[in-house]
Parts: C-alpha cells; sequence; structure tokens
C-alpha cells in the first residue's frame, strides 16, 4: 500500500522501506468503489476520470447533502487532523500518519504495554457523527474480531476516546494484491494463483463457518505480506460491508432496498439489485477475483459504473482472455470459475467447502484426467497424418438461405424511434440467424413466445406496457433501453421483464440474449 494513500479498511498495511512507489494505473478506467442511491436520495458516484482507478473511492463531498447532512469539518478545521504523538487511552501511541481516506486516518503507532507496532484506524469525527458510518466502523470490528485465523487481519482492539472512534489492528507489511498485480505484464504463474487463492478460500471457509459474510472482497481488500520465512501470506481485510449476526447491533441492516453498496466489478447481481445477499456472494466475488488473477481484469468492464452493474446482472460470464503462449489454464479450473460467476445463486458451488474441493481437483492432472471425458470411442490419438480427413472423397452440400419457414417470428413493439435502439441492420442481423422481427403496436396483445420493447428512454410507458401484458398471452419480454439506472432496472425486474439490453443495442449481444430465451421456453 502507499504510504500516502491508505484504503479504507487496509488494515494499516504499508509497504517494507525501499519500495519503490508504483506509478501504473489499476486495469480499470471506472470507480472501484460505489454508493448509489435511488433518486429521491440523490446518486452519489465518483467518476474522476484523470485519477488512476486504484485510488478512487466514494467521494464523501459529492454525498454530503444525501448522507452526511450538515454534518462536516468545522469551519477552520482540517479535513485531515494529525494526530501524531497522541496517546488514547494510555496505551495506543500514534507514531506517525500512515495515510488518509474518505472514512478517516490510518497511523503507525506502538502498543506502549506490548510494546509492539499496531496500526490504528481513526475515523473522521465528522464522519462518525453519522450512524451510518459508525455503526460500519463498529461492524468491521466485531466481524474481524469473531475471526482468528492466519489469513485475516488481526484486530486487537475497538473503542472511543472522546469524538474519535478508533480501531486497532496488526501492522501489515507489503502490498494488496491489486497493487501486486500491477507488476505483471502476462498473467502471474498458475503456481503463484494456486497459493493466493488457496488461502483466500482458507479465510472465507473460517468466515462462512461463524457465519459472516464478506460482502466486499476486491483485490484491494486482500494483502500480500510475508513471514520471517520468506513465505507469502494472505490476508483478508475491511470488513466494514460483512453480515455478522450482532444482538448489540439492532440498527437498519447496512444494505438497505434502493442502496446499492460495494464495488461494481465484484459484485453479485443480486447485490447489484440491493437484494438479500448471503455465502454465495462471496462466492460471486471470489470468482471475479479468480478471473482478474487468471487475465489481469475483473470479468466484466465498462465505460461508468452502471454500465458494470448491467454486465454483472444480465450478462453471461465471458471465457478468459489470455495472451498467446500463457500458460494453459486447467479446464475444471475454467469450468469452476464460470460455475462461481452464475447469475443465480442457486446455480453456483453450494457453500465455500465445494469450492475448494473442485479447486484442488482442477490443478490435479490425475483428478482431470479422471473427470473430463475421454475421446470418442475410446480410440488412441495416433499419428496426427491418420487423422485427417480425406476431403476429396467428400461432398459438401451447397449451403441454403434460412427459409422462412424456419426462421422463429419475434415480436417487436417500438415505444420510440431512435438511432441506438433495434435499426434496420440489428433486424437485418437477426434475420440471418433465423429470427424474425415482426412489428406490432402497443394496443395489440403478444403474439409470439418471445417479444422485444425497444423503449428507447419512454422506462413508464414499458412498464405501463408489461403490466397491461400480464393478463395477456404468456410471453417472454426483452426491453432495449436508454438511461437505465439501477432504479429503473430493479422496476422492469419487477414487471416482470426477462432480460434487459442497453442502447446503444449490439446485434450479437440481443441475438445471444434472445437465443437464450428461446431455449428457456422450450425446456
Amino acid at each position: 500500500m502507499n504510504g500516502g494513500d491508505v484504503k479504507d479498511g487496509s488494515a494499516g498495511g504499508s509497504r517494507q522501506d525501499g519500495d519503490a512507489p508504483r506509478s501504473r494505473a489499476r486495469r480499470s478506467d471506472h470507480p472501484t468503489d460505489l454508493l448509489i442511491r435511488d433518486e429521491s436520495q440523490q446518486i452519489a458516484i465518483r467518476s474522476d476520470e484523470e485519477i488512476p482507478a486504484s485510488t478512487r473511492r466514494v467521494d464523501l463531498e459529492a454525498i454530503k447533502d444525501s448522507v452526511l447532512g450538515d454534518v462536516g469539518p468545522q469551519e477552520g478545521e482540517a479535513e485531515t487532523t494529525d494526530l501524531s504523538g497522541r496517546t488514547f487511552h494510555g496505551r495506543y501511541r500514534l507514531e506517525h500518519l500512515l495515510g488518509s481516506g474518505g472514512m478517516g486516518n490510518v497511523y503507525v503507532g506502538r502498543h506502549l504495554n506490548l510494546d509492539m507496532p499496531i496500526a490504528v484506524k481513526i475515523m473522521h469525527p465528522h464522519v462518525a457523527a453519522v450512524p451510518e458510518f459508525a455503526r460500519r466502523f463498529r461492524r468491521e470490528a466485531r466481524a474481524a474480531s469473531l475471526l482468528h485465523h492466519r489469513n485475516v487481519v488481526q484486530v486487537l482492539d475497538f473503542g472511543a476516546d472522546g469524538q474519535q472512534l478508533y480501531l486497532v489492528m496488526e501492522l501489515l507489511h507489503g502490498d494488496t494484491l491489486g497493487e501486486w498485480l500491477l507488476d505483471f505484464d502476462a498473467p502471474p504463474p498458475l503456481a503463484d494463483v494456486a497459493d493466493i487463492m488457496g488461502q483466500l478460500l482458507d479465510a472465507f471457509e473460517a468466515a462462512h463457518r461463524i457465519g459472516i459474510v464478506h460482502r466486499d472482497l476486491k483485490p484491494d481488500n486482500v494483502f500480500l505480506t510475508q513471514e520471517s520465512d520468506g513465505k507469502r501470506i494472505v490476508k483478508v481485510v475491511d470488513f466494514g460491508l460483512a453480515r455478522v449476526d450482532d444482538p448489540s447491533d439492532q440498527g437498519p441492516t447496512l444494505t438497505q432496498a434502493d442502496v446499492v453498496s460495494g464495488t461494481p466489478e465484484y459484485m453479485s447481481p443480486e447485490q447489484c439489485q440491493s437484494l438479500s445477499v448471503g455465502p454465495s456472494t462471496d462466492l460471486y466475488a471470489i470468482g471475479c477475483v479468480l478471473t482478474d488473477l487468471l487475465q489481469l481484469v475483473p470479468p466484466f468492464k465498462g465505460e461508468n459504473a452502471m454500465a458494470v452493474l448491467t454486465r454483472q446482472m444480465f450478462w453471461p460470464a465471458p471465457g478468459l482472455d489470455r495472451p498467446p503462449g500463457a500458460e494453459p489454464v486447467p479446464p475444471l479450473l475454467e469450468r469452476l470459475r464460470l460455475d462461481l460467476l452464475a447469475k443465480s445463486p442457486d446455480k453456483r458451488p453450494s457453500d465455500i467447502s465445494e469450492v475448494r474441493k473442485r479447486f484442488v481437483d482442477a490443478l490435479s492432472p490425475e483428478e482431470t484426467a479422471r473427470q473430463l471425458p475421454a475421446r470418442k470411442g475410446h480410440e488412441p490419438a495416433g499419428p496426427r497424418r491418420e487423422r485427417v480427413p480425406d476431403w476429396t472423397h467428400t461432398h459438401t452440400p451447397s449451403p441454403r438461405p434460412v427459409e422462412a419457414s424456419t426462421q422463429e417470428p419475434v415480436t417487436l413493439v417500438r415505444l420510440a424511434h431512435s438511432p441506438h435502439g433495434v435499426v434496420p441492420h440489428v433486424s437485418v442481423g437477426l434475420a440471418a440467424h433465423g429470427l424474425l422481427l415482426q412489428d406490432a403496436t402497443a394496443e395489440q396483445s403478444p403474439q409470439h413466445p418471445v417479444t422485444i420493447i425497444d423503449a428507447a428512454d419512454q422506462h413508464e410507458e414499458a412498464i405501463a406496457l408489461l403490466d397491461r401484458w400480464k393478463t395477456a398471452n404468456p410471453t417472454r419480454v426483452l426491453v432495449c433501453a436508454d438511461k437505465l439506472d439501477t432504479a429503473a432496472m430493479n422496476r422492469f425486474i419487477a414487471a416482470g421483464v426477462a432480460d434487459v439490453v442497453t442502447y446503444p443495442v449490439d446485434v450479437d449481444v440481443l441475438l445471444r440474449k434472445l437465443k437464450r430465451l428461446s431455449r428457456r421456453r422450450r425446456r
């Protein structure tokens, strides 16, 4: 971690003396932390295009009016007050400021009774005055204190000294996983992936065993440090969004309806929709981190946070994008990664223990040979020359155009005309693949099993149409729309939409979604 910039919840990690600071930006071009409220409560997304994404976080200034109200630094009070030299409760001395974040400052300190170095995280007083953020701080302390595991940052104490809320943790030296990945121009060796993922699964197995769900796993919350013998140790940090049963915490849940908290690239589809989440949400995030390790970028990227949220909710997980010559990824590992990234929680592995077993199996050549199907007919491969078909005696029939009788009709209802919607070249592309769009008006009932509503920005009209169709013939509806935010997508889902495509409409994306809806209908 850069000594000049501490990520909230980083456990006060720092680089060893003499380490050169990193200058490259994260391989992501949009904010990594997100707090979204519905329009009545403001939308607060920071989108600093000039700031490296690894240092972007929720902009507290942008959300003061909607979350902090009038609370803030008093006139003349510095946003970051250096408390170096102060001693808390007679035993924790703050030696120097390690860095500052939106939630508070992190200091290198010393436990005077034990004469040992520590990290002390102190919440900004104006932030601590907001119950929502104070509870998040206490939640972080409570969750981490319940976990006594070598792969989880150790919390030593938590308390208040006047207006100052503080958290005392072990002092970590090293880098976050996100910073470590910046050293690679190609994905790291699979041996490193196996080591890091193995320890990460250890940490989450311990957390889930006692009912703790982290809900904010990402490379910046995974810290890599070393023991005295040079062995790498993985530490999970920042339990500020964790779900933990705490009878003393009687306030509202930290993730509420119409509020989305987390990091878009690592949020599960149910988390993007502000639905109830459980351990499966952590499994999805583990799949995202595994993808990061295998291709240096998370599974979904986008021009902004909302685009990423949309892809997390609706797009199928893409295959790995590894450079030529990269170490082959075992097929069972890729199968596990895609299962972890399933859109529905019940399609993911049942628990972290299953993930661990499948991960170990995936790295075993013997287990791979046992599980993967053998060649057709169980015939030996033989020399390559003998396996080449004799094409000279094979008759290849001429391709035939798709006949109208074999095409599948799809109803298209346009609520508005837009150059970014279902334009003629999109219709032609779909027809080439056997999907024939048939125009209909909003007054007509759906005539085919699959219907497209090209809504543009007419969201209300589309939702009203969906409500009217609930009593009509059953149909699966896909909406193409512009200006989608989380609230709009949630309303479409609640109205019964089967899928959503954001403007501009891409024929390949629309085709893939329509084919999937058609397959589901035939089941």
